[in-house]
């Protein structure tokens, strides 16, 4: 899948998450834009974390003794 597909399926994905609101209703929309941006960040920290961790964790990385 190139950019454009990904772009294409973001698009759609905004398009879900307005389809409720009035065009007109800027306030409301940018409102719930910013919480999904929010939601998508703290989740990939947490993901990152957890990466992390199990990453320190694995046998492949631990130093033998």
């Amino acid at each position: 899948m190139g950019v454009g597909g990904l772009s294409a399926k973001v698009d759609r994905l905004i398009e879900k998450i307005l389809s409720d609101l009035p065009d007109d209703d800027l306030t409301g929309r940018l409102k719930r834009l910013q919480y999904v941006i929010d939601r998508l960040s703290v989740d990939s920290k947490d993901a990152a974390r957890l990466e992390l961790r199990t990453w320190r964790t694995s046998p492949l990385f631990c130093k033998t003794q």
